[in-house]
């Protein structure tokens, strides 16, 4: 009975993960249309859906024999998986970075083993797969645990758009090491209970990463659109540079450009993306990111104190592309959120206010004393 019981849950959870899977690719074809990351997700879901339909095909409604024997042959299907998990990160760490040659080495290395491993049926060989993907996604976490930190502190130096981040994509990596531990197990102890497990992580790992590539910008149209501003750049030209700058931000408030990058502020000021980039660097000791939303928080601050509007328009109004932006930056670095930080000033205000009307009303009695 109760063994009934577990293997319908795993059933069930196969059936879960494979109407997850439709959904999400479904999904992310949507987006895709338009935007050229969620495309690249859309054909990373579109394999995974392929591959989890081999399998229902082999596990429901072959006979009991045939299931045996493919049983390798799934496993070594599952593993193909994992170099696609590589293309992903470096289609988002490296968007300009072509791929051909890579997708054709692992294709002809996964798929070359399953190809003999079908036809002689030898264990070695599926072994010698096994332990190759093993080692492999251990170096893709690694790579893809620093490309990420090299990523990110580049989009720092070019863009002041939060958005662009890719900071969500390490704790996907942590999730994914947990993900190969339990596959691992899965493979090697195929037992019910790990198969649930299993399909449980998946699903959690394939909603989580469509969800935040779904919300994540198009970097690879910034970046296109960057380089495309910057054939427009004008010379340096350093006699007047410090000034236009200065007055970028101070008179033109340049800052509140919520998608603003370093070349547009270098054709704001007529230099290019290269001295600007030094200038904040070796002068200043800051970065492009920082030193906008910089300006950005004291406009907050001014608006939160000078003003009734709501937060989401304060943040609106102060160059963020978001309210969540707004708060995680703000908070970073004034050490309160928006609303405690109003919250407070309000408070010396008033207190202030109580001061000076008690001195006025002391000074009236002496008068009158």
């Amino acid at each position: 009975m109760a063994q009934s019981v577990i293997q319908s849950l795993c059933d069930f959870s196969f059936g879960m993960l494979f109407m997850s899977q439709l959904l999400f690719t479904a999904i992310m074809f949507y987006k895709g249309q338009r935007n050229n990351l969620q495309r690249m997700m859309f054909w990373f879901m579109l394999y995974l859906l392929l591959i989890s339909l081999g399998e229902f095909c082999y596990f429901y409604f072959a006979d009991t024999s045939v299931r045996n024997l493919a049983s390798c042959e799934t496993d070594i299907l599952e593993m193909t998986v994992v170099p696609c998990a590589l293309f992903v990160i470096i289609r988002l760490t490296t968007p300009r970075q072509r791929q051909g040659w890579l997708i054709a080495a692992n294709a002809l290395a996964y798929y070359g083993a399953f190809f003999v491993f079908s036809v002689t049926g030898n264990m070695a060989v599926y072994d010698a797969i096994l332990v190759f993907t093993i080692v492999y996604s251990v170096g893709i976490m690694l790579y893809g645990y620093y490309a990420v930190k090299r990523f990110n502190r580049q989009l720092r130096e070019d863009f002041s758009d939060e958005e662009l981040s890719l900071h969500w994509l390490k704790y996907i990596l942590f999730l994914y090491a947990g993900i190969m531990l339990v596959w691992t197990a899965d493979t090697m102890y195929a037992t019910d209970y790990i198969a649930i497990v299993y399909n449980v992580a998946i699903n959690l790992l394939l909603g989580l990463s469509c969800y935040f590539v779904y919300r994540q910008e198009d970097m690879l149209k910034a970046l296109n659109y960057m380089d495309s501003k910057e054939k427009e750049c004008c010379n340096v030209r350093d006699y007047d540079f410090e000034e236009r700058f200065k007055k970028a931000f101070e008179e033109e408030n340049i800052y509140l450009n919520p998608k603003l990058n370093v070349v547009e502020l270098a054709m704001a000021v007529g230099t290019n993306r290269t001295y600007i980039s030094n200038y904040l660097n070796r002068q200043l000791h800051t970065t492009f990111y920082e030193y906008v939303n910089h300006w950005r928080v004291m406009r907050a601050e001014h608006l939160l104190t000078a003003t009734k509007l709501g937060l989401e328009e304060v943040a609106y109004q102060s160059g963020f592309n978001s309210l969540s932006s707004f708060r995680r930056y703000f908070t970073s670095v004034i050490g309160k959120t928006p609303a405690a930080y109003r919250k407070e000033k309000s408070g010396k205000e008033k207190s202030a206010g109580e001061r000076s009307g008690e001195e006025e009303s002391g000074g009236e009695k002496k008068s009158m004393a």
